[in-house]
């Protein structure tokens, strides 16, 4: 819980509850105002929670929070840099918060620019920095200290395209390397790439914690599921004996082939198939649809916007 003191004592966080596995790459997501932020600033000692508790890494966050800050290196929205140092002046002044010896702190701080990216950059001086360099280094600053837990607030908002690829893959590769992450983001889309569990925050409460594809079973139940056909030579006749086919309510054209809707808890897969060949069409791939993350965030924050 957390709840801001004032005239009106707004309580910002109420309830939330959440597990994030080891090794876990985990999507934190919310509308905004929903509480994601507050969440995060007391993930990362920011901020104290009013009541509850934290464990990170093993650490309850009120009783160790050294050990907490040992373990996680956060990764903000937005990191105010000094506009006339360099990122080797900063990543060099930021060793020094965790005693990390200078001859050690300027060799870790080269790697990473190099390995991120920006190592030709290393000496100039930041304020000649385009957002996606500063994105580099800011995550470079993250990872200094070698944390083993990442907490990455919109690592990928303002890239373009390509940016955001390497940011995706960057990931990927850090999680490879035994980092847990927790990624909040409103890109949905590079999260449902990124990520298999979700946690989702709404109004200072969370209303899911779950893997995507159970959420997406759970919200799905008892409505119509579409199968996308791609196919070819789909005529007239082919689309009648879909219609006969018991369970499925229609079937139209598309651009690839047909779409068939089907009634809750109808398996008529085979029977699509069947029909479709008989009639002559050339069958090339048929699968059912399911609801996106961005479909599963409306449904659960109650239409609230990404």
């Amino acid at each position: 819980m957390k709840v801001y003191r004032g005239s009106r004592g707004t309580r910002a966080l109420d309830g939330v509850s959440f597990t994030v596995p080891k090794g876990d790459i985990f999507g934190f997501l919310g509308p905004n105002g929903a509480g994601k932020t507050t969440t995060i600033r007391i993930l990362a000692t920011v901020l104290e929670p009013t009541a509850g508790t934290v464990r990170i890494a093993g650490h309850d966050l009120r009783a160790e929070p050294m050990a907490v800050k040992e373990r996680i290196g956060l990764m903000p929205d937005e990191v105010e840099f000094y506009p006339a140092l360099t990122a080797m002046d900063h990543l060099s002044y930021y060793a020094s918060f965790y005693g990390i010896p200078r001859r050690d702190a300027k060799r870790r701080a080269r790697e990473l620019l190099d390995r991120l990216g920006i190592g030709d950059v290393a000496t100039k001086k930041v304020k000649t920095y385009s957002h996606g360099m500063r994105k580099r280094l800011a995550l470079a600053q993250c990872l200094l200290h070698d944390p083993e837990i990442l907490i990455m607030d919109e690592p990928a908002s303002g890239l373009d395209p390509q940016g955001m690829r390497y940011f995706r893959e960057l990931i990927r590769s850090l999680n490879g390397q035994g980092k847990t992450i927790l990624l909040s983001s409103h890109l949905l889309y590079e999260v449902e790439q990124l990520c298999e569990h979700v946690g989702i925050i709404d109004r200072g409460r969370m209303v899911a914690v779950d893997s995507i594809s159970n959420l997406s079973a759970r919200l799905s139940a008892g409505a119509p599921t579409i199968i996308n056909v791609t196919a070819e030579g789909v005529t007239d006749a082919a689309l009648a004996a879909l219609g006969a086919i018991p369970g499925v309510s229609k079937a139209e054209l598309t651009p690839k082939g047909v779409a068939v809707t089907v009634a809750p808890g109808s398996d008529v897969s085979g029977e699509v198939s069947k029909a479709l060949v008989l009639a002559g069409a050339q069958l090339r791939e048929l699968k059912a649809e399911q609801r996106s993350l961005e479909d599963l965030f409306l449904a659960l924050t109650r239409g609230g916007s990404p």
